[in-house]
């Protein structure tokens, strides 16, 4: 039997309320009966929310396996369309980049055919300049490195790196009147530029001197001073021209010389090249003898005898040089001894 805590009352089996005073009971086996149920309850609601959720993830995994399928089913064709128009693309520049350079070789070889020289003699070109110097009478001056190159159709053989003490000791020979050395080494650097054109068919251009230097020439005009000169220094070149008509030393002494003086001569190459027997054979005794001392007559000689002092100071290109001690380059000495021994056949 059970028993009321408050009023005492008796209490029926299973009472949640005494029947007396109203008092909520205490019984252990309502209460279990309860919370077992609510318990349950709170069970059921988990147990549902978890298989909903379980159930929502799966829907949207779904969903998202959906559209990635589709994206790929659209895209993929097109990636596999511009991936194939890319790799076309480049097959057809390798082919074309292929055929270029089967062309430039046939176009090389057919060249090579027509023209026998090609780069390789380069080298020999250049062995063969530098070993050319400009004698003083005293020492052998060096032009330095050369380098020979081919544009526009035009062989260049340039020399730009002499040594600033050569570059003075070539400047004070020409402020001197002393060019016939100059000239001589630049009638042997023409006459490579033609072998080297000759073998190319096709023209040169020379160019000798350093740029941007303190030395020059001191008998040029402030003119030309003015005009060769930077913020560096001056580029007056020892050697420049493209032909054999303009080759100057210098800028203003032509290697060939003036053409418009060139009938006041009875040998007007006497001083740039060897003559031969037929270019004297035709001459008189007087013509020789002429001939012979105009080699000296040009660089300034002051003749003993009248005839031949009045003779040269008739002539627009002689200058006296009160200086000139009878030196002759190598040409012009053969050239001399030619003369006198045809002179001598004549006596």
């Amino acid at each position: 039997m059970a028993y009321c805590t408050k009023c005492g009352g008796n209490l029926e089996q299973g009472a949640i309320f005494c029947t007396n005073c109203g008092e909520r009971t205490s019984n252990p086996e309502v209460t279990n009966q309860v919370e077992t149920r609510s318990e349950n309850r709170n069970l059921q609601e988990s147990n549902y929310k978890n298989k909903y959720n379980r159930m929502k993830g799966i829907l949207i995994s779904i969903a998202v396996l959906i559209v990635l399928a589709v994206a790929i089913y659209l895209i993929y064709p097109k990636l596999t369309s511009k991936s194939q128009h890319s790799q076309h693309v480049a097959n057809q520049v390798k082919k074309k980049d292929k055929a270029k350079k089967k062309e430039k070789v046939e176009e090389t070889e057919k060249v090579s055919e027509k023209n026998p020289t090609n780069t390789q003699t380069i080298p020999s070109y250049i062995n063969r300049l530098e070993q050319l110097k400009i004698y003083d009478g005293s020492k052998s001056l060096s032009v330095g490195s050369w380098d020979i190159t081919q544009s526009d159709g035009v062989i260049n053989l340039t020399a730009n790196n002499i040594s600033l003490q050569n570059l003075q000791l070539i400047f004070n020979l020409y402020d001197s009147g002393e060019i016939s050395p100059i000239r001589d080494w630049a009638i042997k650097v023409a006459n490579i530029a033609d072998e080297i054109a000759m073998s190319k068919n096709t023209s040169w251009y020379i160019y000798v001197g350093d740029q941007c230097v303190a030395q020059y020439p001191h008998t040029l005009s402030n003119d030309d001073l003015m005009y060769y000169s930077g913020s560096c220094g001056v580029s007056i070149p020892v050697l420049e021209g493209n032909s054999k008509d303009d080759l100057a030393i210098v800028i203003h002494t032509m290697v060939y010389g003036d053409m418009s003086t060139a009938n006041e001569f009875i040998l007007p190459m006497s001083n740039i090249r060897k003559l031969t027997q037929d270019d004297i054979d035709y001459l008189t005794k007087d013509e020789l003898g002429i001939a012979r001392n105009e080699i000296y007559a040009r660089h300034g000689y002051i003749f003993k005898t009248v005839k031949m002092r009045n003779y040269f100071l008739a002539q627009s290109w002689y200058s006296p040089n009160v200086n000139y001690n009878g030196t002759l380059s190598e040409i012009e000495t053969y050239n001399v001894n030619l003369i006198k021994a045809r002179e001598e056949l004549l006596n």
